[in-house]
């Protein structure tokens, strides 16, 4: 099932809209851009028509942005939308070794449930959170024409966005330094299904492009951002 870019970020405005004046009033509400880097492991190997295949991706950059609001003291909703990069790279291991190296754009959605450790009139605040979100991994073109008129893994294939749902969890620590700034460091794992690109695990036909794969991945991000409260502390 396909799901718009924002549509978590709508119903989370949304639930803003329709909450209670004086929880929204109460709520701490705040903003974080952050950045940091993306590790997804992602490595699988298998053979394809008697040869040997490693595939991999690799470490990239992320930008997130997240919207905050407190419903207690210690309990957070948040929602944010995370744009980064994570190329595949597939290692032919056969009597003519290849490397190819496909650009992979990664769209990640989440909306979650945070537990802070201190109340949210403490300037330290650690936490732990959970939640669900909606993930899709979207080839670039470059690595479309690659794979049509080279070869993705044994044979061409027709590349196509992957999108599934997906379950972060992590935890980090908010730090605010004065009325309207902080600063919040952030460790998330962001587990879905392995992406395959539309590419079948099994050939459709003879000499069909196929990709034998399946299972899960982690994607770890550590991040560092800065917090813009909107409403100041007295």
């Amino acid at each position: 099932m396909r799901i718009s870019t924002p549509s978590l970020w709508l119903a989370f405005l949304m639930l803003l809209a329709v909450a209670a004046p004086d929880v929204v009033a109460q709520g701490n509400p705040r903003i974080t851009i952050f950045g940091g880097g993306s590790f997804l492991q992602g490595d699988r190997s298998f053979v394809v028509s008697g040869d040997n295949f490693t595939t991999e991706f690799i470490t990239g950059g992320k930008l997130r942005a997240r919207a905050s609001l407190d419903l207690t003291s210690h309990w957070t909703l948040e929602a944010d939308y995370t744009f980064g990069r994570n190329n595949f790279r597939v290692n032919e291991m056969g009597t003519t070794p290849a490397q190819r190296d496909f650009g992979i754009r990664v769209n990640n959605v989440t909306l979650n449930l945070v537990r802070f450790f201190t109340a949210s009139e403490r300037r330290f605040r650690p936490y732990l959170g959970t939640g669900i979100g909606w993930v899709r991994y979207s080839p670039t073109d470059a690595a479309k024409n690659l794979a049509l008129t080279g070869e993705f893994i044994g044979a061409p294939a027709n590349l196509t966005a992957t999108n599934d749902f997906s379950i972060p969890f992590g935890g980090g620590i908010e730090f605010r330094f004065s009325r309207w700034l902080g600063t919040r460091i952030d460790v998330r794992d962001n587990i879905s299904r392995v992406a395959r690109f539309g590419v079948p695990t099994t050939p459709s036909g003879p000499g069909g492009a196929f990709f034998p794969v399946d299972g899960i991945t982690h994607n770890v991000q550590v991040e560092i951002g800065v917090v813009f409260f909107l409403k100041p502390k007295d």
